[in-house]
């Protein structure tokens, strides 16, 4: 049981940060930059649109049409797997609290709706992750040829880090899944103080301890805890952005050249107009040079 309650509070984690990843992609175009490359941002945009209104379309304008019933063949069955199981997690639930069930009935019943609980969500992430490849593929073909700030973007709004291994910087992973892990779990942690102590507020004087804490250091305590718990979720979404930001302002300097030869240099000088005036003397100096 204790297996099954940890695959299912991972797949909620999963679900809810598919759900901002897709919230975030399906944003208007017109709050997104598009690409510095003139020529190539107009249609990598209409991809990006067309994709994600209708799965296949983008493969469809990269004229690579067999991609097609791969997608949405993942997209159909894994939808279908998952709404079978949500049906039959919505049914045990419901006969879960029957009233004359005893407890020994309520555990296998809360074992049965639990493992459904957890093909569901699995099935439904697993259905969102084609409609996301659907439209990474697109805008990855579709950007083949040049290294697109755009599409390093879209790369990262929808898996954070996904857009550093693009810009072929995966070092930076670390710290992407770093800060978002520590933060996640400062949301965790303040959550569950918050849920503990207002429980505990609701139920006094018969709470876990017994009364023996004033209510008003319970709401103190409350208090706290949620203000940590709100400034956590400001501070992961603050750290999602700057992932994506990272993204978009690195590939812009990715084609840059980064060589030694960017620096200035000092050259000694040696003139002479001799060819010229046999009577000019030679000059001696120092050339500064910028490299660009």
């Amino acid at each position: 049981m204790a297996n099954h309650s940890f695959i299912t509070k991972f797949c909620n984690k999963m679900g809810h940060q598919l759900l901002i990843a897709l919230l975030l992609f399906c944003c208007p175009s017109t709050l997104l930059s598009q690409d510095t490359t003139k020529t190539n941002s107009l249609s990598t945009t209409k991809i990006w649109l067309a994709s994600q209104v209708l799965p296949g379309s983008g493969q469809v304008i990269n004229k690579q049409y067999w991609k097609i019933p791969i997608f949405y063949a993942g997209m159909g069955s894994l939808g279908y797997m998952g709404y079978r199981a949500n049906k039959e997690y919505r049914k045990i639930y419901d006969e879960y609290h029957q009233p004359y069930y005893s407890p020994e009935e309520k555990y296998r019943f809360e074992e049965k709706w639990t493992r459904y609980k957890m093909q569901r969500n699995i099935c439904y992430i697993g259905a969102s992750a084609f409609y996301i490849a659907s439209v990474a593929d697109a805008l990855m073909v579709q950007t083949k040829d040049t290294h697109s700030p755009f599409t390093a973007m879209m790369f990262s709004a929808l898996v954070p880090g996904m857009g550093q291994i693009y810009n072929q910087k995966p070092w930076k992973l670390p710290f992407v899944y770093g800060g978002l892990a520590s933060i996640y779990y400062i949301i965790d942690f303040n959550q569950r103080g918050y849920k503990r102590f207002g429980d505990a507020l609701k139920q006094w004087p018969n709470d876990e301890f017994g009364g023996t804490r004033p209510e008003k250091d319970l709401i103190v305590l409350r208090n706290g805890y949620r203000r940590n718990r709100d400034l956590a979720i400001i501070g992961i979404s603050a750290f999602y952005l700057l992932n994506i930001i990272d993204a978009y302002v690195d590939a812009h300097f990715f084609s840059w050249d980064m060589s030694d030869d960017l620096a200035y240099n000092i050259e000694p000088l040696i003139q002479s107009n001799m060819a010229i005036n046999p009577d000019a003397g030679i000059t001696l100096g120092l050339r500064l040079n910028f490299n660009f």
